[in-house]
């Protein structure tokens, strides 16, 4: 299923980060198409929260949804290779 507002904010997310990224001069850059220094935030902020946005969403319209025992099943290989890992801290990958 496609939802056509969904793919427009896309569209408009994937536009600001071409702007942003690319805005031709940088000694002088339009101010608000700068990240903010600390405190604040202007719209080149937002470009990477919307496109989390949309990631999820998509995600959540596309996929079928999950039993409670595929959950609980892949919860657990999660889990029991996060015991592996932390099982061998002197894994070395150069050897």
């Amino acid at each position: 299923m496609r939802l056509r507002s969904l793919d427009l904010f896309r569209g408009l997310t994937v536009a600001g980060m071409v702007i942003v990224n690319n805005p031709g001069d940088w000694s002088t850059v339009y101010g608000p198409l700068l990240h903010a220094e600390w405190h604040g935030w202007t719209p080149t902020d937002l470009i990477f929260p919307f496109f989390l946005f949309i990631v999820g969403t998509a995600i959540g319209l596309g996929t079928r949804p999950a039993s409670l025992a595929a959950i609980g099943r892949r919860g657990a290989i999660i889990w029991g290779l996060g015991l592996f890992l932390a099982a061998f801290p002197f894994f070395r990958l150069s050897t």
